[in-house]
């Protein structure tokens, strides 16, 4: 998709390309090839920097409804002599992208880089991932070039989580030995003995 940039050079080049045809002028048919040239070189790049990049998402092992958790994102650069520069990542759900984006700046040449973005489930339930979107717009942000990958991914929300309040203190009885205090790892509170 085209840019603000984009749209400008675009009829720019429009523009150069009618006048230089109109005036048979030799400077402008000069720069009109160079605005193409400028043009197929952001394709050509943005197609080079998108090829050989591998993406693993992970969730946290647990993830609670109305509580926002941390979406961890790596990408891995196959490529052995060749960086990627300017990589926007989202998620997809059912094609629509959510409404956070991870951004790596540059990953070097057979090396990965990881992030994580944060995302809040309302409702506890199963949801699914279906994919994440590649894009970029390296190397003159002329053309947004992405590319939408199925990888399916099962993130299960647990019931939002309720603070429990502590049980005020109780009077005790002669004889009675109930705890007033919260025991160890693995106690009861208000547990005694059994007595026969």
């Amino acid at each position: 998709s085209f840019t603000r940039e984009g749209r400008l050079v675009t009829l720019l080049a429009i523009g150069v390309g009618l006048a230089a045809v109109n005036t048979a002028n030799n400077l402008l048919y000069l720069l009109l090839g160079w605005l193409l040239s400028f043009i197929v070189a952001s394709g050509v790049l943005s197609e080079a920097t998108m090829r050989g990049l591998t993406v693993t998402r992970r969730p946290p092992p647990r993830v609670f409804a109305g509580q926002p958790f941390l979406m961890e994102i790596a990408v891995a650069n196959g490529k052995v002599k060749r960086a990627s520069y300017s990589i926007e990542i989202e998620d997809l759900v059912g094609g629509a992208p959510l409404d956070k984006k991870c951004y790596f700046l540059k990953i070097p040449e057979a090396k990965s880089q990881r992030t994580s973005y944060r995302h809040t489930f309302v409702r506890r339930g199963l949801y699914t991932l279906t994919g994440y979107r590649l894009a970029t717009k390296f190397p003159f942000a002329l053309f947004r070039k992405s590319r939408d990958v199925e990888a399916k991914l099962e993130v299960l929300v647990y019931p939002a989580r309720v603070p429990v309040p502590r049980p005020p203190p109780r009077a005790h009885t002669r004889g009675d030995a109930i705890a007033d205090r919260l025991g160890g790892r693995g106690e009861f509170f208000g547990l005694r003995e059994r007595r026969g």
